[in-house]
């Protein structure tokens, strides 16, 4: 997974991923440090997301096998 997450993302996209997704960074927050405003930390996170889906279907992943990873 981090191999896909560094080959796929931009350093932004990673950093926000890391932050709100993993870590669970108040939006606001993050938007705050990296300079920007919740409208494009919310774009910046849908392009993230919709580029790793892709990826990781390519590599053979479902999303079933992902929320197992995740344990949900």
């Amino acid at each position: 997974m981090e191999r896909i997450l560094a080959e796929e993302l931009t350093p932004r996209q990673r950093a926000v991923l890391t932050a709100i997704g993993v870590k669970g960074a108040p939006m606001d927050e993050v938007a705050k440090r990296m300079g920007t405003n919740r409208n494009a930390l919310y774009k910046m996170m849908h392009d993230a997301r919709l580029r790793m889906r892709r990826r990781l279907k390519r590599e053979g992943f479902e999303p079933e096998e992902l929320l197992d990873l995740f344990g949900n």
